[in-house]
This record gives structure tokens, C-alpha cells and sequence, in this order.
């Protein structure tokens, strides 16, 4: 992992979220802790390519004056057309989703606490509308990227959602996922 790309990930996406203005204000908008590292635990689990093709999306789009992450609020609230028509983004939130399940499945407390709804909620906080307009503000080689980290996680049977919520629930001073279950579940001490 590239802590120097990360970071400048990290910083570009935080330029771009505060500044965005949507239906449902985001809690972590004025916490850029909490967004850096529940963001941060996600970005862990991709590759630098994938890192660096990103961050090439996110400076290319604020050099003409796009703010991606306002773009995918947008979606998330229908209020703008697509912005992909990649057959990978369904693809990719199907995979994605069956991760969802199981982390759901084995962590249930810890899944009601932390992640988003697998549920039909009309709106974006269902976790598949928010994965694909996020994917929808991706550059297609940065799509290709993920697909194929995606499928090899999949061959070698690692479930990436699980792998993100490990480091996200680390950070925040639980030993792993089964402490931090026991806590929710049992009101037990972190």
C-alpha cells in the first residue's frame, strides 16, 4: 500500500465532499477524521494502480471543475441522468453485494451498526445505489482496475468487505470483527 497515494486520495476526496450540497446531510461532513479513516479502510484494500488511477480521476475532474463526490450524491438522489453506461458497474455491485450478505450473515450487529441497508430504501442509502453511482464517477480504466481486484479477491476466495470492516473496526480500537460484534451485541467493554 502507497501511504503517499492514499493520503493524496484522501485529501482530494475530502476537498470534493465538503463541498458537497445534497438532500441528506452526511454526518462525517464535518468530521474529516471519521470520513478519512472509514475511507481509508476501504481504500486498504485496493492495489496502487488502482490508487493512483483514481487519484489521476479525482484531479483530472477538479482541473475542468467536476466534483465527483457531489456527482454521486446526485445520483444517489436521481437529480442527475448516469454517468456510465460500463457493464462493469452492475457487475461489480452484484460481487459486491454478495460480500454485503455474508458480512451481514456473520456480523450482524456490527452490519446494522456500520453499513448501508441491502434493503430497497427508495434512495441512496441502499448500499447497491450508493456502490454503483460511486462507480458511475470512476474513470473506465480506474473501473477495470477495480473489476480485476475484485475478481481476484474472488479466486482467491478473500471477501474484501470483510477485509475493509476489519481495519475499519481496528482503528477504532476493537481487537477484530468478533470483538467489535460482542461489544455491539453484549454492551461488552472495547
Amino acid at each position: 500500500m502507497n501511504s503517499y497515494l492514499l493520503d493524496r486520495v484522501l485529501e482530494a476526496e475530502w476537498q470534493m465532499f465538503v463541498r458537497v450540497r445534497s438532500a441528506r446531510h452526511a454526518p462525517c461532513q464535518s468530521a474529516p477524521d471519521n470520513f478519512k479513516t472509514i475511507r481509508s479502510s476501504l481504500f486498504e484494500t485496493w492495489t496502487g494502480p488502482m490508487l493512483a488511477s483514481y487519484l489521476a480521476d479525482l484531479e483530472q475532474a477538479e482541473a475542468v471543475g467536476r466534483n465527483l463526490l457531489a456527482e454521486k450524491y446526485a445520483r444517489m438522489d436521481d437529480l442527475i441522468p448516469p454517468l456510465s453506461d460500463s457493464p462493469l458497474i452492475d457487475i461489480i455491485v452484484t460481487m459486491e453485494s454478495n460480500w454485503q450478505e455474508e458480512l451481514g450473515r456473520r456480523y450482524p450487529a456490527l452490519y446494522r451498526r456500520c453499513c448501508r441497508s441491502m434493503d430497497e430504501t427508495g434512495d441512496g442509502r441502499n448500499f447497491g445505489i450508493y456502490l454503483g453511482c460511486e462507480l458511475e464517477t470512476y474513470g473506465d480504466h480506474t473501473l477495470q482496475l477495480y473489476f480485476e481486484n475484485i475478481e481476484a479477491a474472488v479466486a482467491a476466495n478473500r471477501n474484501l468487505a470483510l477485509e475493509a470492516l476489519q481495519r475499519l473496526v481496528c482503528k477504532n480500537g476493537y481487537r477484530d470483527l468478533d470483538h467489535a460484534e460482542s461489544v455491539l451485541k453484549y454492551g461488552e467493554t472495547a
